[in-house]
């Protein structure tokens, strides 16, 4: 018998995902500054670009704006569930989906990239 205090690997993803942005600026090394123009010195249309980059290269049209659309990404930020509902799909089909676009990144060359920019 599993035990019910153990999340699934899309139940983890997900929690990691909104605590990523519950903690924006206080984790990962990405501060902001009192410039609202700055992140951790590199000006926000520059890390913006570098983002927008890797999304276009590393994913797919469709990948691109399922991610987009579950972070909020120059859009309305919509809920597993909306968006599982608006493609037909079950909730757990759109984890299993959102599991496979962030290994895309994380494994991506562009990613690499971005982490040194960031960690300059």
């Amino acid at each position: 018998m599993m035990d019910v205090t153990e999340l699934h690997d899309e139940e983890n993803l997900q929690m990691q995902l909104e605590d990523r942005w519950e903690n924006y600026g206080s984790m990962d090394g990405i501060v902001d500054t009192e410039d609202p123009f700055t992140l951790q010195g590199a000006p926000r249309f520059e890390l913006s670009e570098k983002i927008n980059t890797l999304l276009d290269h590393a994913l797919t049209d469709d990948e691109n704006l399922l991610l987009r659309q579950i972070l909020g990404m120059g859009c309305k930020q919509l809920s597993v569930k909306e968006l599982a509902r608006q493609h037909g799909i079950t909730p757990q089909v759109l984890q299993k989906q959102l599991v496979l676009i962030v290994n895309k990144l994380r494994h991506h060359d562009d990613s690499i990239g971005l982490w040194k920019y960031l960690n300059r």
